[in-house]
């Protein structure tokens, strides 16, 4: 072979060498990147014989409750772990998570709630506050995507008796009940309510306030805004008021600093009491350290751990995977994300019409306990409210900092 025939040997067996890896490349790409007619669409996909379809995590990562929202979101991602790939009628699905951050921010919320659409998922776990998911509910509604969430108590999320809003957590309806019952069992006799002007605080106190007024106890309204760096003047209030216990309604940024500057104006005799938005291992540092913190009460949506028949091997499997204690309402969010996936199930359908159907029909048995969601309006009840047997004021678990941790009252 002369030179040049191996010169021109040489270039042909590299152009066919990068010919046929171009070819391989486009072939992987277009099985990945393509549905079940060929086109990508951003909706279901397939893989092989696995279909794929998205699930949304609507949470508040950034924003004044970072801590709340990780754990919602690790609590869905352990679900994913144990309920993310499944059959239905010979066909394999898998899910893929879309988590997306609303900061706690209403005016956020709506754009999340937006993108979430866009992204084609069929159901969405979250959002994690009250007044984020008041600005998220008409847009799922509207789309009819169902939308459940582990964390948000407050009554006004499902007050206008959608059928896409359901939630894993307890009602303020009953939270209220029970810190008002809690106060009188303290012998309070002048209660100030404090909220933060935010839709769960305010909706947390009003069921409260007018629970202590029916037992004659006389109260006082104060409120403040998230993120407020001093509340002096709402102290001031109080110390003139002369309270026997004030209940904070909001969240444990403003209480912790509510609680601090309390005790900095000769405040300690006041009982201090909240709800489950106060309950956070962060509250410890924001009232300016354990002294400052012991002896907070605190009550929670849902039932204590030690009544959760699956609480005691999902703690296992959180605290393995993220070095961590079980964050708030993580497990109700793992519930959240199961009961989503039993609904799919028993529809047989990924279409989000079929899986609101069936969610109404559904009875779980989840880490919480055994469940099902409310179909119609019951007095207390609303559309979308978790239903479970036992469900009163008196088994609301109450908790209260000890040695710098909330520890369970017997």
């Amino acid at each position: 072979m002369t030179k040049g025939a191996r010169m021109l040997h040489e270039r042909t067996r590299k152009v066919l060498a990068l010919a046929l890896a171009a070819i391989l490349a486009f072939g992987l790409f277009g099985t990945a990147g393509c549905t079940e007619d060929g086109e990508g669409d951003g909706g279901e996909a397939t893989e092989g014989d696995v279909e794929i379809i998205k699930i949304g995590v609507q949470t508040a990562l950034t924003g004044p409750l970072p801590d709340y929202g990780e754990a919602a979101k690790r609590g869905a991602e352990l679900a994913l772990e144990d309920f993310g790939t499944f059959e239905m009628d010979g066909k394999t699905y898998q899910v893929e998570l879309v988590v997306l951050d609303d900061k706690a921010e209403p005016a956020e919320s709506a754009v999340v709630a937006q993108t979430m659409v866009d992204e084609g998922v069929v159901g969405v776990i979250g959002s994690l506050t009250t007044g984020a998911t008041l600005s998220a509910i008409p847009i799922y509604a509207e789309n009819r995507i169902p939308q459940i969430s582990g964390s948000v108590t407050g009554p006004k999320a499902n007050a206008e008796g959608v059928d896409t809003f359901y939630r894993t957590c307890w009602s303020d309806a009953i939270q209220g009940e029970a810190l008002a019952a809690w106060a009188l069992e303290l012998d309070a006799k002048k209660v100030v309510l404090m909220d933060d002007n935010g839709a769960y605080a305010v909706g947390l106190a009003d069921v409260a306030e007018a629970a202590l007024k029916a037992e004659g106890v006389e109260t006082l309204r104060q409120n403040c805004q998230s993120g407020d760096k001093d509340l002096s003047a709402q102290v001031a209030n109080v110390k003139e008021f002369g309270p026997d216990a004030i209940i904070f309604t909001g969240y444990h940024p403003e209480a912790g600093l509510m609680r601090k500057q309390m005790l900095e104006a000769g405040l300690a005799d006041v009982i201090f009491m909240g709800g489950d938005g106060i309950k956070s291992a962060e509250l410890i540092a924001q009232t300016g350290g354990v002294e400052n913190a012991e002896g907070i009460y605190a009550t929670f949506g849902g039932f204590p751990e030690d009544q959760q028949p699956g609480y005691e091997a999902f703690a296992a499997k959180y605290e393995e995977k993220y070095g961590d204690a079980v964050g708030p309402y993580a497990q109700n969010n793992y519930d959240a994300f199961g009961a989503l996936i039993a609904a799919i199930k028993a529809a047989g359908s990924t279409d989000t019409e079929d899986i609101i159907a069936a969610l109404r029909e559904l009875e779980y048995e989840g880490v919480t306990g055994t469940f099902s969601f409310a179909s119609e309006a019951d007095g207390a009840v609303s559309v979308g409210d978790i239903v479970v047997a036992g469900l009163t004021p008196s088994n609301v678990p109450r908790y209260v900092v000890e040695g710098g941790e909330f520890v369970a009252v017997k």
